[in-house]
């Protein structure tokens, strides 16, 4: 398990002071995928140098498994960072190193025998999906396999925790989505709580249970993902179910309105209902329809025509168990699909 409290990390730029992070606070249980998201400057960067005490937080407090690495000194802290596994953004592979010996290097450091060494590299390599390659070199190996090196090596040490910093955004679409099948497979090994650093939706969708939103160095939504997608008034919720194409709400004869239905609700025909309900056209002028964390979630734009009371389609889309307002209410109701 990963516990923040109450973190900060300040930066002096002559007399200017610069709060990279701002009293993040966050958990992460054993077993479960969290991602950190949010627009470049926001944090991440200083949030993972900080997570794996590269960086000294200016105060707070971070443990991986009740053990507090903010007052570990010395041996202590090299023995605490031993329970941190880091997939970085390039595999950052030694050229000159076989992959075998690649993935069983931290192995090397911390004095574990040969014979050890080599069946915990040719177990992890077989985890990986590389059981052949391990007398292969990095150069002879494809971006998405050298990805799979990387976190073969991160492994090594059995962590606690997985911190992977933006693992797949040199990747092509398609390895891509095998580098986040692998991660997400990881969740049930020993019980290992994995932490994602990313700016890309995708990965947020594809893998992660609980997700954070960081802004200006604070946490500003936090939740089960389930969870923050019902917020239709989030920014999470607007990012996760943008809808294409954006809509310009000058060009519409009346107003827009965003609807989230969930679950069961989201096969229900509410805007027609409504519709027939109110005696006016409600026109569905764009939508997405998501399957997340095993709950169905569509996501509708309706435009009510003018002379239509905009209140009374609402109430009747609420009474249908759907969630309803105004798109001129929401935040960024454009439909942003990254938040880079």
């Amino acid at each position: 398990m990963i516990t923040v409290e109450d973190l900060y990390k300040v930066y002096h730029q002559g007399k200017r002071e610069v709060r990279a992070l701002d009293g993040v606070s966050l958990t992460v249980p054993s077993g479960s995928v969290h991602g950190i998201i949010g627009h470049s400057g926001a944090g991440k960067s200083t949030l993972v140098r900080c997570l794996t005490m590269l960086d000294r937080p200016t105060s707070g407090t971070i443990e991986i498994n009740g053990v507090n690495l903010t007052s570990a000194r010395s041996n202590a802290l090299r023995k605490a960072r031993r329970r941190i596994g880091l997939v970085f953004q390039q595999a950052n592979l030694f050229d000159s190193r076989t992959i075998a010996d690649n993935v069983g290097y931290p192995l090397e450091l911390i004095g574990v025998g040969r014979a050890e060494r080599l069946r915990k590299v040719d177990e992890l390599l077989g985890l990986v999906g590389l059981g052949d390659s391990g007398a292969a070199y990095p150069a002879q190996l494809s971006g998405g396999m050298r990805q799979r090196v990387g976190i073969a090596r991160a492994l090594a040490s059995d962590p606690d925790v997985l911190l992977c910093d933006e693992p797949t955004s040199a990747l092509d679409p398609r390895t891509t989505d095998e580098i986040l099948e692998l991660i997400s497979s990881l969740r049930g090994r020993d019980g290992l709580a994995v932490l994602v650093i990313t700016h890309e939706m995708h990965v947020v969708k594809s893998i992660c249970d609980s997700v954070s939103l960081l802004d200006g160095g604070r946490i500003v939504e936090s939740g089960r993902l389930t969870d923050v997608v019902r917020r239709l008034d989030g920014r999470l919720s607007q990012a996760l179910l943008g809808i294409p194409p954006h809509v310009d709400e000058s060009v519409v004869d009346g107003v827009l309105v965003d609807v989230l239905s969930t679950g069961e609700h989201a096969t229900r025909p509410v805007v027609a209902h409504t519709s027939s309900e109110v005696g006016a056209p409600l026109n569905i002028v764009g939508g997405s329809v998501e399957h997340l964390a095993g709950t169905t979630f569509s996501h509708l734009r309706i435009a009510v025509p003018s002379g239509t009371d905009p209140q009374r389609v609402i109430d009747s889309l609420l009474s249908q168990g759907a969630d309803a307002r105004l798109t001129s209410d929401l935040a960024d109701p454009t439909g942003t699909e990254d938040l880079a």
